[in-house]
């Protein structure tokens, strides 16, 4: 695997793609992840972010989706359930499974925290000369693109 040199530092492909990816989390998406501390650990908030994502899902999409345990996703939608921020139907094409999916105060909730962590984002961003943030943005979208399009 080639290396790749960053100033002096020597890192291989997938130890840049480590790097990158903490550095991420530590600077942008830990106040996202943080702001639900007491309430609801990072699993939990996986699996609410994932059926915002979708319209709806089975539980076993879920399991397969999140790498999670049926007992803990079983676990886990009952207490979402219970605080209102999930439900559960029919599956109108499968009669023995069920859907679950995001309720508008679920969606709400999970808003309220994704707008802790725009705070967080945009007060990094603001640090940033133009030609920064133009690039960090640019950076950011391709990544996403070249990501999202990777089976």
């Amino acid at each position: 695997m080639p290396n790749i040199f960053i100033g002096e530092i020597s890192m291989t492909d997938a130890e840049l793609a480590f790097k990158t990816g903490s550095i991420f989390n530590k600077k942008i998406t830990s106040a996202f992840w943080s702001s639900f501390k007491g309430k609801y650990g990072r699993v939990q908030v996986e699996v609410l972010v994932f059926l915002s994502e979708v319209e709806s899902a089975q539980a076993s999409e879920i399991v397969r989706e999140l790498n999670i345990s049926k007992q803990h996703v079983s676990l886990i939608l009952k207490e979402f359930i219970s605080d209102g921020y999930v439900k559960v139907v029919s599956n109108p094409n499968d009669k023995r499974a069920n859907l679950v999916s995001i309720t508008p105060s679920g969606q709400e909730f999970l808003n309220e925290h994704i707008e802790i962590s725009n705070q967080v984002f945009n007060d990094i961003v603001s640090k940033m000369n133009k030609d920064e943030k133009e690039r960090f943005l640019e950076a950011m979208d391709t990544v996403y693109t070249i990501l999202n399009n990777v089976d």
